[in-house]
């Protein structure tokens, strides 16, 4: 064998050991608009980190809540990317750790947090979250642990003395998003919610004529780019497990924080990067008010 042959063979074997060897590492992911979703808008950050840390290969693993759960007690996942609302429940259930908050991108501008709208048709006689004007009627919503299709909005109900599981004819539409806003559009629902800025998306692909809705409990001072009606929240986290390996996990930060917005990871995720973690504390509040997972109501005999 030539010595040309020998060099070539040699550094084929080697790079054949390093991809052999590479250490796997899946990350968890809320596929709440179904797996081949989640897979098309989380792999290339997935192939972002194993360039820059090649000695680990990143696995996307899509999952229900359900399923979560399962794959944390059997051990198969290292980080998870999900809701502010799912994350909570597993900070206090699994111990899981923040590491990065996602930022999402509207026109030119950088957000770092998320709310939810709930609206109406014009002429439909509902124009204010009063519980005479809305009792009996019915919602849609995406479901019941949905944080930004429901939990966010079913907070701003009660603060005004409707609790929309009693008091309302709720249905429950999963997603996508969009399924709730023809919900209402077809008349089939009288009142809506989604997380903010689907309207605006439906709105831009000519999709909605946005003079058609009432927005209820719009908020108007906070500076929020997109139509609104509850408080703001932090953005999606990226955390890591107990038994993930703290130096990756220094590794996976810097990564992720040096992510350029011009990169394909940041524009297939819809976002531009990441961001040092967002204070979740406001999500805790919100569901111990709900009195939900993970902050349960008090038993009477407590």
């Amino acid at each position: 064998m030539s010595r040309v042959l020998k060099i070539l063979f040699a550094l084929c074997l080697c790079h054949f050991s390093v991809v052999i060897c590479a250490e796997q590492v899946s990350i968890g992911v809320l596929a709440y608009n179904g797996k081949p979703q989640a897979l098309k808008r989380w792999q290339a950050t997935a192939d972002y980190l194993g360039t820059r840390i090649p000695d680990t290969r990143f696995l996307i693993k899509p999952l229900t809540h359900q399923e979560f759960q399962h794959a944390i007690n059997k051990g198969e996942l290292g980080f998870l990317l999900t809701n502010p609302g799912h994350y909570v429940q597993l900070e206090v259930k699994a111990g899981a750790i923040w590491l990065a908050s996602f930022q999402t991108r509207f026109e030119n501008r950088v957000l770092t947090r998320m709310s939810s709208v709930i609206f109406s048709l014009k002429g439909k006689g509902i124009d204010t979250l009063d519980l005479d004007k809305v009792k009996g009627k019915t919602l849609a919503a995406v479901g019941k642990d949905a944080f930004g299709g429901f939990q966010l909005a079913q907070k701003v109900f009660l603060q005004h003395a409707i609790n929309p599981l009693k008091d309302m004819q709720v249905k429950w539409l999963g997603f996508p998003h969009t399924d709730v806003v023809n919900s209402v559009l077809l008349g089939k629902a009288d009142i809506g919610v989604v997380r903010s800025g689907v309207l605006e998306k439906m709105a831009g692909h000519g999709l909605l004529e946005m003079s058609r809705l009432r927005i209820l409990n719009q908020q108007v001072k906070d500076q929020f780019p997109f139509l609104h009606s509850t408080g703001l929240y932090p953005e999606w986290p990226f955390a890591r497990l107990p038994s993930t390996d703290p130096e990756l996990s220094k590794r996976v930060v810097l990564a992720l924080l040096q992510m350029p917005d011009s990169n394909v990871a940041a524009i297939e995720s819809g976002g531009t990067g990441w961001t040092i973690p967002l204070n979740y504390s406001s999500v805790h509040d919100l569901f111990k008010i709900l009195q939900i997972d993970p902050y349960p109501p008090a038993s009477p005999d407590a």
